[in-house]
């Protein structure tokens, strides 16, 4: 099966998504034969190299390679890190396909079912989002921000997690946000009230939106608080629950890997 092939099965399976879509293959050939496929939240140098070490030549990747949404590389041009980047590929003969807009178009939302599905809290949930697609807000068993913190960190493999309020605040209702732009965090205040979350459980937030709201809340008293995970570990289960279902499309015909991209950042 050549990559065009693998491609064209996977988006048959979603709903159609808009025309610009960033869904596109951002490097490499589409007409060679698939020898084996990864799956990451990011094509990284580090992923890139993993893909190598597994002899495969096709990566499935969710968030931009090239650093900017439409990955649209002409501004990097003559850069050495994108030249390098891409002269590994190019040696390798790795292409690159993205699955952003379809695989969150899909009903279910196979991104935040998956951290649904990682974290345990498929009973817990009880309010999507407005398009009945993706879990919004979780109703758990009552416990502290700080073991909150500990099991996201344990069942999301995070490196460490950033609390805005006490620690020791008691909490039950969280109101999940993964990911991250500008005016989803607009959004989320309104939602944080409307849905009377304890805490907020988000990939990115804006210091000056809903992250201040909760600070202010926290500073008067409230029992409210704010748990950022960063982008990637928020959305990385989706896929990570990838390869599941894409070995059931392609009956096993090719041998497909997950490759965590994981938090880019340190605690310094």
């Amino acid at each position: 099966m050549i990559i065009k092939e693998v491609i064209e099965r996977i988006e048959a399976n979603y709903p159609p998504v808009a025309k610009d879509t960033v869904d596109t293959v951002i490097f490499g050939s589409t007409e060679q034969e698939v020898i084996g496929i990864v799956t990451t939240c990011c094509a990284t140098v580090e992923v890139i190299r993993k893909t190598i070490e597994l002899g495969y030549n096709l990566i499935i990747t969710h968030e931009p390679t090239f650093y900017i949404h439409e990955d649209n590389a002409d501004y990097l041009s003559g850069d050495p890190v994108y030249e390098e980047k891409c002269s590994l590929l190019r040696e390798h003969q790795i292409t690159i396909w993205r699955d952003h807009d379809h695989i969150h178009a899909n009903n279910p939302d196979l991104i935040f079912h998956s951290v649904m599905l990682e974290l345990g809290w498929e009973e817990y949930c009880v309010e999507y989002t407005p398009d009945n697609k993706a879990p919004l807000v979780y109703e758990i068993p009552e416990t502290t921000v700080e073991n909150l913190c500990e099991y996201l960190k344990s069942r999301l493999n995070l490196k460490t997690t950033r609390v805005i309020g006490d620690k020791e605040a008691r909490v039950s209702r969280i109101l999940f946000a993964g990911g991250g732009y500008l005016p989803l965090d607009e959004i989320l205040t309104t939602l944080f009230i409307k849905y009377k979350a304890d805490v907020l459980v988000a990939g990115e937030l804006v210091d000056w939106t809903i992250a201040s709201y909760i600070r202010d809340a926290a500073f008067l008293g409230k029992n409210k608080a704010a748990i950022q995970i960063g982008h990637f570990s928020s959305e990385e289960p989706g896929m990570k629950h990838y390869p599941v279902w894409l070995k059931n499309l392609l009956k096993d015909e090719i041998p497909v890997t997950f490759v965590a991209s994981e938090d880019p950042f340190q605690s310094i």
